[in-house]
């Protein structure tokens, strides 16, 4: 349509200056000029606006200010994942990972953080049961075990107690213990009642060490064990000092001896 109309403007032009002769040099000029003018006009296109991103403002939250409650937690969760980092699992009894994730569990029923410390528990002391029943020390494994299932119960917990107790009912019962000359057998049930006939056994033990000017050899089960068998045959003979040491073993026993060589 543009062609069209720029075609016929040329044609009035030349008419226009054919009959006017005198026009003609200028209007040629002008015409030209204007011509080239249109031209550049109709071919120049308009620029385009570019969109300028609105700025987005961003906002930092504030940080969230704890409860006196949660601050406890979150002091009682560090502590106790201090204590399981130390196997401090049920002992000491004041100082421990059990109750202070039993605590905030107290506190917060739906705390996984402490949930998941129970079960880390439960797990180490199912490795310690598995650790001794391989080493045949089948009463220390359920031991374990019964630690195992009052901290945390799982399928992996009963697992592992079932296995135990298969193993516990095809082992053969073991042979009673013969004493050998000059030793002192402590029956395990009364020793761990600290009960009077165990007094009266490690003072004539005492007493018999002092005749005789020999030493003392005490085996126990554990070292507090045998430190407290020591202590009641220092008690039995005021003023004389019992010489003597202590090995671990089983069952629990003293026995006289000239030398600790």
């Amino acid at each position: 349509m543009f062609n069209v109309l720029l075609k016929s403007q040329v044609e009035l032009t030349k008419l226009f200056l054919l009959q006017h002769p005198v026009l003609k040099t200028s209007a040629h000029l002008l015409s030209v000029v204007g011509l080239s003018s249109l031209l550049l006009a109709c071919q120049s296109t308009p620029k385009e606006e570019v969109a300028v991103a609105p700025v987005v403002q961003q906002t930092v939250a504030a940080p969230v200010e704890l409860t006196p409650q949660q601050k406890t937690i979150e002091a009682l969760l560090a502590e106790a994942d201090y204590c399981l980092s130390q196997n401090k699992l049920l002992n000491p009894i004041t100082d421990n990972a059990h109750d202070r994730y039993r605590s905030v569990l107290l506190m917060d029923p739906q705390n996984d953080r402490a949930k998941l410390g129970l079960q880390t528990i439960a797990m180490r002391y199912v490795e310690q049961a598995r650790t001794a029943a391989k080493r045949g020390n089948l009463s220390e494994a359920q031991t374990l075990i019964r630690y195992a299932r009052g901290i945390d119960n799982n399928p992996v917990v009963q697992d592992a107690a079932e296995t135990l107790r298969k193993q516990v009912a095809s082992t053969p019962a073991p042979k009673p213990y013969q004493a050998s000359e000059g030793e002192v057998v402590l029956d395990a049930k009364l020793l761990q009642a600290k009960d009077a006939q165990i007094t009266s056994q490690l003072t004539g033990v005492a007493k018999k060490a002092k005749e005789t000017d020999q030493f003392v050899l005490i085996i126990a089960r554990t070292d507090a064990e045998g430190r407290w068998v020591y202590q009641q045959l220092r008690n039995a003979v005021p003023g004389y000092l019992v010489r003597g040491d202590i090995k671990l073993g089983s069952p629990t026993r003293v026995k006289l001896v000239k030398s600790l060589d």
